[in-house]
């Protein structure tokens, strides 16, 4: 006999005690009904508010049709809500349509629940469901969750001792997670992404508390940035397994993520993937969510770096690396500098360097600060392919120690040690330093502290001569105190060879001098002795010389210099001034230079008593020299007309110039009186005669440079 009976409750209220989720609850709810109700068909349960830890159900109807074996089962949820997901649910629907009743084990395998939920819109989704009867336990399985053209599948068992679940993700879209994400109110970083996920996120814990998670999969062509631009990936591919446990204040993780295609932007490090592959796995904790341990990293970067060690960071520090223990095993070059260096000197003139080779080594940082750093270098070359950097196969060892020797601050009195320091020693086979060559040089040297001490002679092989270093120490590098001593000899090199190097006209003699005592203190550099340079078959001498500010915005450079008995061929040729032959004496007293420009001198320069060498000069030059003492244009009538136009050049006695330079006016006199106050520049002698007398005694400083700059860069005059 078959019999329709209804249970209908329209206007109670039912609080049950429960952990488990709704639709459990109305199962179990149901078979309260269909033991009480065996003699019937069918039966209607409405629920007006239905509650359990951190869940409430509003509005709930549950139709049951009761066979002998299985009961079919329907159940309409007006409103749900599930306090920890800090969302409402409405119209849930769940129909099972073999509810399987047995003593142990109320369970639905094969059950249909259509709901509509936040952000995600309206899903149809398969799920199987059992609730232990002796034991409460609880466990769910739930298919088909649409997120974007991804799919998602949900697994969890809820019992006293806790809960567990395993979510997996299939291709669904990044950018879809991050607003499912968002509209739980999760803290996410302000950055835009698009990808995939192929994830399986595993956790377990108890009531609200995660006590672990493992994930384990792959991001797939993540293409990410903030707002800033300062982070940012292409196409990038990642695959990411990861073990998290918590425990008290702490997580405790095992991480490694690999990839090996796509493109990542950390400003200002750029990194390309698909051309390096990348690999870095970690063991460590994060305590209080602010300290984060490394207790071992392993860094496997192809063609690139290989490094492994442990650290200590601190996330609310500006410098968040407070110890670190660093062992590198490789850094190679050139994918070192494309990856790791070269967007740090972007800016610099070292932005195009080509490298070679490879360095090794061990680092440590203590309380925020580097303490040690050794490194072995194997044939490590670098070059900006024009001359102004270029080291070939340096090779070497080089160490450095946070725990500087204690020394006399005079930096002329030996250093008390107090500690044994491991000397470094570097050597290369060749290259250039702002154009020079660079022969064969090995350096035997300490680094500690802020501090640099040669330790013992050496030669660096420059042009076709040498500097012999003797004394090289710094102290206080890289502060606002920093200072120096050098104390070298340069043996001669070729004039002509410098100036081709620095793009300087080029002319013969040679360079080299001792350097005795060449010191910076209190941002002041000095010279201790005088330096001697042959040119132009002369004698130049460099003496009381003083920089100030060398590393400012307004440095000062203060000097006098003295020429003696210099070859004025070779010296008027090299400047395209006109021909000259004779010799130069003379002297630039107080050289004064501010931001490297001439503000004050006093020099002279005139032909020596008792030169018995063939003085004559050219019409080019008798007119430049016309044009800087103010008698230009009576040179250039003299020269045009008669006979003096048929002469290339002319006899002279001597010659001269005196200019004392002093705000911006150049006070000028030349080698002998001559009348109406004028003076002479240029003194003929015998036939042809010509005499260049200059008018002008007190001439504008920036005019006179003009005219200098263009009689050094014009063809000159021609003479009809």
């Amino acid at each position: 006999m078959t019999s329709v009976f209804r249970l209908q409750q329209s206007r109670s209220r039912l609080t049950v005690r429960a952990r488990h989720l709704i639709a459990m609850a109305l199962i179990g709810s149901g078979v309260v009904v269909a033991t009480a109700v065996r003699a019937v068909d069918d039966a209607t349960l409405y629920i007006e508010h239905v509650a359990g830890d951190g869940w409430s159900a509003n509005d709930v109807a549950v139709e049951m049709g009761l066979p002998k074996d299985n009961a079919l089962v329907r159940a309409r949820i007006g409103r749900l809500h599930v306090a920890a997901l800090s969302q409402t649910l409405t119209d849930v629907r769940i129909d099972c349509p073999a509810l399987d009743l047995r003593s142990d084990v109320i369970a639905c395998a094969n059950a249909h629940v259509l709901v509509e939920l936040p952000s995600l819109g309206k899903q149809s989704l398969q799920a199987a469901l059992s609730y232990g009867r002796t034991d409460g336990s609880l466990q769910v399985a739930f298919a088909g969750l649409r997120l974007g053209d991804g799919r998602v599948a949900i697994e969890g068992q809820l019992r006293d001792a806790g809960w567990n679940t395993q979510v997996r993700l299939q291709r669904v879209p990044i950018d879809r997670l991050m607003q499912l994400a968002a509209s739980f109110k999760a803290p996410l970083p302000e950055i835009a992404a698009t990808g995939l996920a192929d994830l399986t996120v595993s956790a377990r814990g108890a009531e609200t508390n995660i006590a672990a998670v493992q994930v384990d999969g792959a991001i797939v062509e993540l293409t990410a940035n903030n707002e800033s631009g300062s982070l940012a990936s292409d196409k990038l591919s990642l695959q990411v397994q990861a073990d998290l446990r918590s425990s008290a204040n702490q997580w405790q993780f095992d991480v490694s993520v690999r990839s090996s295609q796509g493109q990542a932007f950390a400003q200002p490090i750029f990194v390309d993937l698909g051309a390096h592959a990348i690999s870095l796995s970690a063991q460590g904790k994060l305590v209080d969510g602010n300290f984060l341990t490394f207790d071992r990293f392993v860094l496997d970067h192809t063609d690139v770096a290989q490094a492994s060690g442990r650290g200590r960071l601190q996330l609310d520090q500006e410098q968040p690396v407070r110890d670190l223990e660093l062992e590198l095993t490789a850094l190679k070059f050139p994918g070192a500098y494309a990856s790791y260096l070269q967007p740090l000197l972007i800016d610099t003139s070292f932005r195009s360097l080509q490298t070679a080779g490879s360095l090794a080594g061990t680092m440590s940082i203590a309380n925020g600060e580097p303490k040690r750093i050794d490194l072995r270098l194997d044939d490590v070359s670098v070059d900006d392919g024009v001359g102004n950097l270029h080291l070939a196969a340096l090779s070497g060892h080089w160490h450095w120690s946070d725990e500087p020797s204690s020394a006399d601050d005079d930096d002329d009195a030996p250093p008390a040690r107090t500690m044994q320091v491991t000397p470094s020693k570097l050597k290369w086979q060749g290259g250039s330093l702002l154009g020079l060559a660079l022969g064969p040089t090995e350096l035997n040297f300490s680094t500690e502290g802020r501090q640099f001490r040669l330790l013992q002679p050496t030669r660096i092989a420059l042009l076709d001569g040498s500097l012999d270093l003797e004394t090289f120490r710094v102290r206080n590098a890289g502060l606002p105190s920093v200072a120096f001593l050098v104390d070298a000899t340069l043996q001669p090199i070729s004039v002509q060879q410098l100036c081709k190097a620095f793009g300087w006209p080029e002319f013969g003699g040679r360079v080299g001098g001792v350097i005795s005592k060449l010191r910076m203190r209190e941002g002041v550099i000095t010279l201790g002795t005088t330096l001697r340079a042959q040119v132009f078959d002369g004698n130049v001498t460099i003496s009381d010389l003083r920089l100030e500010q060398p590393f400012g915005q307004w440095p000062r450079f203060y000097s006098s210099i003295a020429l003696d008995n210099l070859d004025l061929e070779p010296m008027t040729s090299a400047f395209s001034f006109g021909r000259i032959t004779g010799r130069l004496s003379g002297a630039i007293n107080g050289l004064q230079l501010f931001n490297w420009t001439p503000v004050a001198f006093d020099a002279r320069l005139y032909t020596p008593a008792g030169d018995r060498s063939r003085h004559r000069i050219s019409q080019r030059a008798v007119q430049n020299i016309g044009s800087i003492g103010g008698g230009g244009a009576g040179v250039t009538a003299a020269l045009s007309g008669g006979v003096m136009r048929f002469f290339d050049d002319f006899n002279y006695d001597r010659l001269g110039i005196s200019c004392r330079l002093q705000n911006e006016v150049c006070v000028m006199d030349g080698v002998a009186p001559a009348s109406n106050g004028n003076y002479y520049l240029v003194k003929g002698k015998g036939l042809p005669r010509i005499d260049v007398i200059g008018s002008s005694r007190r001439v504008d400083w920036p005019r006179l440079v003009q005219q200098l700059l263009a009689v050094t860069e014009s063809e000159g005059p021609v003479v009809r």
